[in-house]
Parts: C-alpha cells; structure tokens; sequence
C-alpha cells in the first residue's frame, strides 16, 4: 500500500518491481529520476530471470547511492524500446569506498546473475563507472535472430 507507482512502463511485472524498490530509495532519502518508462508488455524473458535480472540491478544502485558519506544519493532509470530492442539503464551515485569494494575479487554476485541472464539473451550489457557514478545498461533483442 505505500509503494509509490512511479514507473509505468507498460510491463506489468516490470513496474512492480521498479516501483518497490524505488519506493525503498525514496524512503531512504534517495533521489530517483526516470528519464523514460517504456517497456513491451511481454519481455523475452521468464518471469523468474526478469525478477533476478532488476532485483539485482536495483539492489546493487540502492546499496550504492545509500552508501554513506554522499552528498546528493541518486538513481537514474531509462527504459526503451529502439528498433526491437528494449534498453535498461540504471546509473547511480557511488563512494571511491564503494567502488573499491565492488571491484575487489570476490564481489560482485549480483552482477555475475544479471550477467548470466543477459547471455542467454543476446549479451548485450555495458557497464561504466567514474569515481562518483555507476551504471549498468542492458539491452535485449525483442525479437528471435533469422536462422
């Protein structure tokens, strides 16, 4: 009941997942911005890998941007379709502290998930980071290559 609806990306599954956990990073005082929200009713994807793929995502950006010591915590979203793809990216604020964690061997369990994910789904992902940001892009074929 308190879960603000936010996204509405006309992906039912989607939106509830994305309006949760935004929902959690404004109740920790973090600032979200949604630059678009637009998603295919039907995702190539099982329910399941759909849920592992965001949950993780969205995890990860909201451990990151409620990392102590930032000084304006954020989450930045944009959801489209292009020429039969659907892209997903979620930047986030992060500490140089957080950053060294993440990147140390032996971290990064929900990144190996959504990477395992999107190989069975083309193997399109992209992942940036600078000493104040981090994002994540992933991009799904909506439709089956020609054999």
């Amino acid at each position: 009941e308190k879960i603000r609806s936010v996204v509405q990306s006309g992906n039912e599954m989607l939106d509830i997942i994305l309006n949760s956990k935004l929902s959690a990073a404004a109740d920790a005082g973090i600032a979200v911005e949604l630059m678009r929200a637009q998603a295919p009713p039907r995702l190539p994807l099982s329910d399941a890998e759909l849920c592992s793929l965001v949950v993780n995502l969205m995890d990860n950006a909201l451990e990151a941007a409620g990392a102590p010591g930032l000084e304006h915590p954020y989450i930045k979203l944009d959801l489209h379709i292009k020429n039969d793809f659907f892209a997903f990216t979620c930047e986030n604020s992060i500490t140089p502290e957080w950053l060294d964690r993440e990147t140390a061997p032996g971290h990064g369990l929900g990144l190996e998930i959504v990477r395992q994910i999107v190989t069975r789904h083309g193997n399109l992902t992209k992942t940036e980071y600078g000493r104040d940001f981090y994002r994540v892009a992933v991009v799904l074929p909506l439709r089956q290559p020609l054999k």
